[in-house]
């Protein structure tokens, strides 16, 4: 049962209660949030690893803050045991993204080469920041942070690779 959510991709964690009809605010984990409308039945991973079907009743907007109601679940301390769980859907449901535009998820595991074949290690992390992504590359042990620009690269998302233009300090 387990291999059944290797696959998953987490869209929101489930956070503190709110009000007292069993109502908890809900940390999207997705650019977009919108996907959350309409969900009736989603898959939520546990804090100790393992998966649970939770129904919905409502996912609503409070300002910049999402709530949940899970059915059957009514009162404040009810929806406390969720606090943590994290929602998940299959990788092939996720919101399809523009053209060149990537998860997270695609690109970890990408090895990295140059432009001239030299292999130059694996994608381990993207850090997000204001700027651009930077992807984390392990170099044999050592770190190396490429900033992910499109002049610098091009990833092929079928081949799960990177190819990086070669110039001085970056690599």
């Amino acid at each position: 049962m387990a291999e059944d959510h290797l696959d998953s991709i987490a869209i929101g964690r489930v956070s503190k209660p709110r009000g007292i009809r069993g109502e908890a605010f809900l940390v999207p984990l997705t650019d977009f949030p919108e996907r959350f409308e309409g969900l009736h039945i989603v898959q939520a991973q546990t804090p100790d690893g393992s998966h649970t079907q939770l129904d919905i009743d409502y996912v609503r907007q409070y300002g910049n803050r999402m709530g949940v109601k899970f059915r059957g679940v009514d009162s404040p301390e009810a929806v406390g045991l969720f606090r943590n769980y994290i929602i998940v859907v299959p990788r092939d449901a996720v919101h399809p993204l523009p053209e060149d535009t990537f998860y997270v998820f695609e690109v970890v595991g990408m090895t990295v080469e140059t432009t001239s074949g030299e292999w130059v290690g694996k994608v381990v992390d993207v850090l997000s920041i204001p700027a651009n992504d930077v992807y984390v590359v392990d170099r044999n042990g050592e770190e190396l942070l490429l900033p992910a620009a499109r002049d610098l690269m091009t990833i092929d998302r079928d081949a799960r690779k990177i190819v990086v233009q070669e110039m001085q300090g970056l690599l």
